[in-house]
């Protein structure tokens, strides 16, 4: 087993330091594309959040999650993932491997359980905080494409796109009784350029020219959302009542329409090309809009999920999302947006959490299905992506016997299935999860 802790560990190295790029095209569209907010543990149960919640692992989806912890956690991931992607009209494809950093993440209750054993008394309130930094969306792509004029002359196009944006997380949530509550704030920042290079040849090296297009878009700004997390006991311990055994959970996250602000410029050049010190020849500017600023209008959401349990056995659960992409605004860089829906639902079985000699006993094993829909509309083509995964978490006993783990997540499926591209994709999740329980730890003198 510790050669393959340690085989793990190495895995994630060599993804921190090789960093594959993404060549996604639709990745030219709207702020890129989106990437998932949740992390390795959850990967395996299809992102399961809205109702999820585990004392031992970190849920930024759902901010009323953090009254749950036990324990101080600090979680890090990262993922690698493989893209096949095929055009419809004439079945070419190709093929990517790309990947990075997924998130860094700390998270701890503020009541530590510890005082509660010693001090025999059980507070009816619980609070949790946490920070959190992530990529939020991604733009990379290096396109190139050829036709021909109705004169015979070719035309080649060249289409680059790099940067994206990320999200800096506060959370914070309180629990009395049965029910928590918390409230996210992020901060998004970021920026992204987009050029496109047209060549028109014509035959006479004098009349040669190119159309040169770049677009520089950042984002900073505020974003909250809200959360909250009921719990509906089904069964207690027959001797000790105070022992919750079998429960559901009924979870509710939303955020309102968030205007973030955004600064651009917009360059639309006609010139013979670059020279070696990176300046255009003989250039001709057609458009140049440059240091504007904009307010940029990001969607309301809302999620709706349950989830049952049965303590350190099973985890079952489902949710509905909802994102009103139809209000996106982007001036500087408009889009063809809709209204989108996700469905998922995925579970969570540890065979014998107490197992003294059977490590694989003790192991999370996790599975789940999704359909999202994707906001972005591209000549009229609505894009879907509909997904497997299955995942596990490895538990992992650190100096002060505290429990802590290495979850891995495999998701594959296919997204934009029956438009001009569609992308077949299998995603590796891997993430550490260490945890603490002595914060926050009142010492005795007798």
């Amino acid at each position: 087993m510790r050669f393959f802790l340690s085989f793990l560990l190495m895995l994630g190295a060599w993804f921190a330091q090789a960093q594959p790029k993404q060549n996604s095209s639709y990745s030219r569209f709207g702020l890129g594309d989106y990437l998932p907010q949740y992390y390795a543990s959850q990967s395996g149960m299809a992102g399961l959040s809205v109702a999820h919640y585990d004392g031992y692992h970190l849920n930024p989806l759902n901010p009323a999650s953090y009254a749950q912890l036990r324990a101080a956690t600090f979680e890090t991931g990262l993922y690698g993932k493989f893209s096949h992607y095929e055009q419809a009209s004439d079945q070419t494809f190709h093929e990517n491997w790309s990947g990075n950093i997924s998130y860094f993440a700390l998270g701890f209750t503020m009541k530590s359980p510890i005082n509660e054993v010693l001090d025999k008394v059980k507070s009816r309130w619980r609070y949790g905080m946490g920070f959190n930094l992530s990529p939020y969306t991604l733009v990379g792509y290096d396109i190139e494409s050829s036709d021909t004029l109705s004169s015979g002359d070719p035309v080649n196009t060249v289409f680059e796109g790099t940067g994206g944006t990320y999200k800096f997380g506060w959370n914070i949530a309180a629990k009395r009784d049965h029910t928590a509550a918390g409230l996210s704030l992020g901060w998004l920042f970021g920026k992204s350029i987009f050029e496109n290079t047209t060549d028109f040849t014509t035959g006479n090296i004098i009349n040669d020219f190119q159309n040169n297009f770049r677009d520089e878009i950042s984002l900073r700004g505020l974003v909250w959302s809200l959360g909250v997390q009921h719990d509906i006991i089904l069964a207690r311990d027959a001797e000790d009542k105070s022992l919750e055994k079998r429960w559901l959970t009924i979870g509710m996250t939303g955020e309102s329409n968030h205007k973030v602000n955004s600064d651009f410029s917009l360059l639309r050049l006609r010139s013979r090309g670059k020279l070696t010190n990176g300046e255009y020849e003989d250039v001709d500017t057609l458009l140049a809009q440059l240091n504007q600023t904009q307010k940029v209008t990001l969607p309301a959401t809302l999620g709706i999920g349950i989830q049952y349990v049965k303590l350190n056995k099973l985890k079952l659960g489902a949710q509905f999302n909802y994102e009103s992409w139809s209000a996106y605004e982007n001036n500087a860089r408009p889009a063809k947006m809709r209204n989108t829906v996700a469905v998922s639902a995925g579970l969570e079985y540890i065979p014998d959490y107490i197992s003294y000699n059977r490590y694989f006993s003790r192991t999370r094993y996790r599975a789940g299905a999704y359909f999202r829909q994707d906001p972005r509309i591209i000549n009229n083509e609505k894009l879907d992506d509909v997904g497997v995964t299955v995942g596990i978490g490895f538990p992992i006993q650190l100096p002060r016997q505290q429990i802590s783990f290495v979850n891995l997540g495999l998701e594959t499926g296919l997204f934009g299935a029956n438009t001009a591209i569609s992308e077949q994709y299998f995603r590796i999740n891997l993430g550490f999860t260490l945890n603490d329980n002595t914060w926050f730890y009142k010492r005795r003198f007798e």
